[in-house]
């Protein structure tokens, strides 16, 4: 009797373990722009940084109340200041599988309105320029902005060269689920819709993972700061983005496969449930278990073993050195990552040449086109694209990744 207790403790214990992986199987990361010394946009009476706190919170709220299975991450709850990289490392360090930063806008003209919602890209006009100006002057408010940014300047145009040939991994994702932002505002909460926008966003650059700038819309505007501060207009911008958030979310379990996995659970958990073994068949099942067990150690065990010599790849760093000297600067075209070393004649690479890796985070980064000149790597870049619509440029300094911005200045100056 002892030992059917302790299997059906350990059966309910695999239960709700189960159920609990599943409940923290999603993390949206939301982020209330501004706050505490940093008030951003100011209307005739609302401030900014508590509209976007507002919002943010609202949204958070119907997400746990409709989403059990969603963890909710907040950057801010209270009326205080937070550095931008702080917050995108909230975003990273929770494991998020998004990004939502809720934010105000304003224009020197009374009668823009609107909402807009950007993701991370080069700016196209002078306008979304200026708003990621705007979003990204709040790092001068910072101790050691300098050091902390790598000389990002937010008021200088040639900080923002860097986001022109920055390819984001998450910018398809990013885009359809700002689209459905903005179509949600128009609906629920009769919103001019300014459409889905691109522009040089720190906060976005720096997270890993769909993410999106939402402008609910301008407080320079008398009934849009009515509306953006009324509990009723917070709830009906609130409600829109959770909208299209659901519809991410399903497509994210759709791609994952976790509304399959999902009933599978329930019918093993229902089954748990109902079938309880007898004494004896559960003795015979714990030394089944275990004769399982001990083979699947000693294949794992194997496969390791077998895997192991396909992992002897030279790095990039060592290759640079011997091939263009241990200081100089030179750019690559990044095109693929993987959690495994792969062969230069993988099929993953699609045949590219004169391929290279370095490691980051835990990741393989494989590089091709290596050259001390900017230009030529630009050129080799468009063509890659048409096989690694992915890919973007990166820069090394005696072996060492150093921020393409600073390279690039570099490079024009040792060119002149």
């Amino acid at each position: 009797m002892r030992k059917l207790h302790i299997v059906f403790v350990g059966l309910l214990s695999f239960v709700l373990s189960f159920g609990t992986v599943f409940a923290a199987g999603f993390t949206v990361t939301i982020d209330a722009g501004h706050g505490g010394k940093d008030p951003g946009a100011i209307g005739s009476f609302a401030k900014e940084k508590n509209i976007n706190l507002a919002v943010a919170l609202r949204v958070g709220k119907i997400i746990e109340s409709r989403y059990p299975d969603v963890r909710v991450v907040y950057t801010r709850k209270t009326d205080v200041f937070i550095p931008l990289e702080e917050r995108a490392a909230i975003a990273n360090n929770a494991h998020s599988n998004l990004f939502l930063c809720i934010h105000t806008n304003s224009s020197p003209s009374p009668a823009a309105s609107g909402s807009e919602t950007y993701t991370l890209g080069l700016a196209k006009t002078q306008a979304n320029m200026n708003v990621a100006r705007r979003e990204n002057a709040v790092i001068l408010l910072e101790d050691n902005y300098k050091q902390r940014y790598q000389g990002f300047n937010p008021n200088s145009t040639d900080s923002y060269i860097m986001f022109e040939y920055m390819q984001d991994k998450y910018i398809d994702r990013s885009v359809q689920f700002a689209s459905d932002i903005q179509t949600q505002f128009a609906q629920k909460a009769s919103r001019s819709d300014r459409g889905v926008r691109q522009a040089g966003f720190w906060v976005l650059h720096r997270t890993a993972m769909p993410a999106v700038l939402v402008e609910v819309g301008y407080v320079s505007n008398k009934n849009e700061e009515e509306f953006i501060s009324s509990e009723a207009g917070q709830e009906r911008l609130a409600e829109s983005i959770v909208a299209a958030f659901g519809k991410f979310k399903h497509e994210n379990d759709r791609r994952s496969g976790k509304l399959q996995v999902a009933a599978d659970r329930e019918d093993t958990v229902s089954a748990a449930r109902l079938d309880r073994p007898a004494k004896q068949d559960s003795t015979r099942q714990e030394s089944e278990d275990k004769r399982t067990t001990k083979k699947k150690k000693k294949k794992n065990t194997q496969q390791v073993v077998e895997e192991a010599p396909k992992q002897e790849i030279i790095p990039a760093q060592k290759e640079a050195q011997e091939t263009v000297g241990a200081d100089a600067l030179v750019f690559k075209v990044q095109f693929f990552t993987s959690p495994t070393k792969v062969r230069k004649n993988s099929s993953k690479l699609k045949g590219v040449k004169d391929v290279d890796f370095y490691q980051e985070k835990g990741a393989y980064k494989y590089t091709t086109a290596e050259s001390e000149d900017y230009n030529q790597v630009v050129n080799s870049f468009k063509q890659l694209l048409k096989t690694f619509p992915d890919a973007f440029i990166v820069a090394f300094k005696g072996g060492q990744k150093v921020p393409l911005q600073d390279a690039i200045k570099q490079w024009k100056k040792q060119k002149k």
